[in-house]
């Protein structure tokens, strides 16, 4: 997307004139590389920096393939089913004047105050879906939104980022995959490869890529070997999303390894998913005020007869506690007096160092204990948190076998039941101090114990296990999730396992087999992990992410020994070498490096450490940028041209894979904004042509590439019309010369008709023989029409696209008198989503006008093909 379009090309090598732009490529494009990006338009536009910035302007390449601003992990596209883990009035993305950084404070609304914004007429909703926009209208400040919800309020935010970005600083994404890093021509400059284009070179280089999974490692690969051995079926860590969960059969045992988020998830999936409804208990409907949460709130679950039945257990044996009702209300809790920088200092080696599990965990659980109404204190000798990470720990030693499926049942719900009483119920107070404790808790450390401050490595338990405990106590579901979960064991669907659960998998039988502490025992032929992969850059299914430390001489990275998997990073972001020395202008953040795992948004006036990191890393990009060196000259590409504000346009090159058509849009009205930004979320690059000023085109439509006229047939591989029909019928002969043209116009009003008498008059069509695209395509000589996409409706176009093989999926007609244009625009009616059914001739785009047989009245290509079929018979 440019929101300001790229510098002119330098003239010489050695020559850095003032409107040659120093360039910053960014490899991901999620919420954590777009809060960087925030960051470092609001201090670009301080005073000093502006000024400066003038002199050497600075130019933003967002390499990635997946939708901009929300990435891989948040997708429109995902089932409603899908939560988030936090309240609406608990999620924002914007810095507030609680955080304590150098930059500017740039104030934006909460995820509840976005959707009271649009449900209020004062923010422009960044979806036409219907069902989409009824989620967002409902949401309230309490609610736990969609992930699906989430993803727009994130492309959102990106399109405000780069609506707001001062005239020094431009942007253009990349759509594609960056598959390595290599030093440039120059000292401190990298080429970043990419998929199925040129090279990008960079001045400075900040890899920002999200969560990645991970190949199968050998053991994930073993069990997969076994599931197809023996006929059986294994789901190994995934987001769920991703997960092949149509492979689990009605009433097919299923183990389940995990009770994390991950897991409640899938057992949404497999349950709601399914056709199974949730309903109040009785008992729950005639409960007053005062009656206990797990009475108030107590489901039943009535089952659709789809679902497998879950045998569920993980290390612990429990899910994540449930989110603390009102979780930021003032506790009295008071200032941290053991986890403190000073008392960090006084326990450090000889080398500055510090072991988390001897020096910094005895640090947190005496935090706990002193700030925590009813928290133990810790013992000699024993593990200091094991009471708050392992609850049910005694439950294998203290249970005999011939009672253990109904003791461990009886603890799992007995636990699940007192966690929603203490953090749901009457009096939460001590559960809200924990929770906020744990929240200042992990900020201290993410500022106080880079991994380049510890010794110990992977077995010291930091970040991993830290991280697991944090999430574990604050990162869990919304309450009515674990109510689901125990109207589901209630309904037989779910069986506990319990903790320390084991699963191998027994060739003799060849069945998986699980068993839990206290002696229960499966045996199944399915097995889901419901975890996410665990990070491993060597196996990481991201090529460059995996070439960082796997290619050999040109290697520019090393695993981190603290957290094995992850990339080696320094206190301020900078990439380690293989030989232990910082990489100058390269910079990582992300999951998959050293640093403490951060959110890349958080709740509302808490210092959070994402803005915190965010804004220093900025200003560090910008102070790089400024510091004086030769910029990287752009290189000579394919389709540049001048846009309607006189501004250069740095087009993508023109190397590309064939199977992703390019799209050009001519008129971002409803329904040309529908299809950009379907398109865009299903992996297209989108040229746009409108009246709108840049800014408010990025801001409408961000990660599309706004053009002049004259580019967009240079910028596209298929052009759609998406204009009214009076506006098409007067373009200019010659202004989409030789291009695949989309006609998704139809003739509505008067203005319409009249340009269709027109062009009759002027082709001596005055039966009126022709349809309306013949007429459009004898206006626009050179151009091959298709006509298409004028039958659905803008409101439809985000929400009724269906991958590949569903049978659902809804069916577009097409009807060309060009071979070619028709496939190409076959291609990209898939890419959309949707089912291509090619009429014929482009003449027979005139049973697709309304008021015509195919206009309406069917959906899938079957019931296309019913209509068709009787309307020949009534011809």
């Amino acid at each position: 997307m440019n929101s300001r379009h790229s510098a002119q090309t330098a003239t010489g090598a050695d020559v850095a004139p003032r409107d040659v732009p120093t360039r910053l490529v960014m490899v991901g494009g999620g919420p954590r590389a777009i809060g960087v990006l925030e960051r470092l338009g609001a201090n670009a536009s301080l005073p000093g920096t502006a000024e400066r910035l003038a002199e050497t302007p600075l130019h933003v390449d967002i390499v990635d393939p997946h939708m901009p601003g929300a990435g891989r992990i948040w997708r429109a596209e995902e089932s409603p089913l899908l939560l988030m883990n936090s309240r609406a009035a608990d999620v924002s993305i914007f810095t507030d004047e609680t955080v304590e950084a150098e930059g500017p404070v740039v104030a934006g609304p909460s995820l509840a105050e976005w959707a009271d914004g649009i449900r209020r007429g004062t923010i422009a909703a960044p979806t036409a879906g219907t069902t989409r926009l009824a989620e967002i209208h409902a949401l309230g400040p309490t609610d736990f939104a969609s992930r699906r919800v989430q993803a727009l309020y994130l492309e959102w935010f990106f399109g405000q980022v780069l609506a707001a970005l001062p005239s020094t600083v431009s942007v253009t994404v990349h759509r594609t995959t960056a598959t390595a890093v290599r030093a440039g021509d120059g000292p401190a400059t990298w080429n970043v490869e990419l998929e199925d284009r040129a090279p990008l070179g960079a001045d400075l280089l900040l890899l920002a890529a999200g969560h990645t999974d991970s190949r199968p490692n050998a053991a994930r690969h073993e069990l997969a070997a076994f599931a197809r051995r023996h006929g059986g079926t294994y789901l190994g860590p995934s987001q769920a999303s991703d997960a092949q969960v149509e492979l689990l059969g009605a009433g097919q045992d299923v183990i389940v390894r995990g009770m994390g988020l991950a897991f409640v998830d899938l057992m949404a999936l497999l349950t709601e998913g399914r056709g199974g409804r949730f309903v109040p208990a009785a008992e729950a409907e005639s409960a007053g005020e005062d009656a206990a949460a797990e009475l108030r709130g107590r489901l039943d679950y009535l089952p659709s007869g789809e679902e497998p039945r879950l045998w569920v257990g993980s290390r612990r044996g429990v899910p994540y506690h449930s989110k603390v009702r009102d979780e930021g209300a003032p506790t009295g809790l008071g200032e941290l007096v053991h986890v403190t920088p000073a008392n960090l200092r006084a326990r450090e080696d000889e080398h500055g160092l510090l072991d988390f599990r001897a020096d910094v965990l005895p640090l947190i659980a005496a935090e706990i204990a002193h700030q925590v109404p009813g928290a133990p204190l810790p013992q000699e000798g024993g593990e200091p948190l094991a009471w708050l990470d392992e609850p049910l720990s005694d439950l294998g030693a203290t249970t005999l076998p011939e009672v253990a499926e109904q003791a461990t049942r009886d603890a799992v719900v007995g636990h699940i039941e007192a966690d929603l009483r203490d953090r749901v119920g009457g009096e939460v107070t001590a559960a809200r101090t924990l929770f906020q404790l744990l929240l200042q808790l992990h900020g201290v450390l993410v500022d106080q114990l880079p991994a380049t401050r510890l010794r110990g490595g992977a077995a010291s338990g930091y970040p991993r296990w830290w991280h697991s405990l944090f999430s574990f106590v604050d990162s869990g579901p919304p309450p009515h999730r674990l109510q689901q979960l125990l109207a589901l064991e209630r309904a037989g669907i779910i069986r506990f396992l319990g903790p320390g659960l084991r699963v191998t998998a027994d060739e003799a039988s060849g069945r998986f087999r699980a068993r839990g502490a206290t002696g229960i025992e499966i045996a199944t032929d399915a097995l889901v992990d419901a975890f996410l992969p665990e990070p491993s850059l060597q196996e990481s299914t991201n090529p460059l992410l995996r070439d960082l430390v796997t290619g050999g001489d040109a290697a520019l990275g090393r695993e981190s020994t603290a957290s094995p998997g992850a990339l080696d990073t320094d206190a301020r972001h900078r990439v380690i070498g293989p030989d232990g020395t910082a990489r100058e202008r390269l910079w990582a953040v992300g999951p998959w490096t050293s640093e403490l795992p951060i959110a890349a948004f958080a709740r509302p006036n808490t210092n959070a450490p994402c803005h915190r990191r965010n804004d220093a890393l900025a200003r560090e990009l910008l102070e790089t940028a400024l510091r004086g060196h030769a910029p990287q000259p752009e290189a000579e590409e394919h389709g540049r041209g001048e846009a309607d504000d006189g501004i250069p346009v740095l087009a993508p090159v023109a190397v590309r894979a064939p199977h992703t058509p390019r799209l050009g849009v001519l008129g971002p009205g409803k329904i040309g904004s529908a299809l950009t930004r379907t398109a865009l979320r299903r992996g297209l690059e989108v040229a746009v042509t409108g009246r709108s000023a840049p800014p408010a085109l990025a801001a409408k439509l961000p990660g599309a590439l706004h053009v002049g006229l004259p580019d967009l047939a240079v910028n596209s591989d298929v052009i759609a019309l998406t204009l009214p029909l009076h506006v098409a019928l007067t373009l200019e002969p010659g202004a989409l010369h030789g291009a695949v043209v989309v006609d998704a116009t139809n003739p509505w009003g008067e203005a319409d008709a009249a340009a269709v008498d027109a062009a009759r008059a002027e082709l001596g069509d005055h039966a009126g023989e022709l349809s309306t695209s013949e007429l459009l395509a004898a206006r626009l000589p050179g151009t091959h029409v298709v006509k298409t996409l004028n039958h659905i409706g803008y409101h439809d176009v985000e929400e009724h696209g269906r991958d590949h093989g569903d049978p659902s999926r809804r069916a577009i007609a097409l009807a060309a008198d060009d071979d070619r244009a028709a496939e190409l625009v076959t291609t990209l009616l898939h890419r959309l989503g949707y089912e291509p059914v090619h009429l014929g001739a482009l003449a027979a785009g005139r049973d697709l006008e309304p008021g015509e047989a195919l206009f309406s009245g069917w959906s899938t290509s079957a019931e296309l093909d019913l209509r068709r079929a009787q309307h020949i018979r009534a011809a």
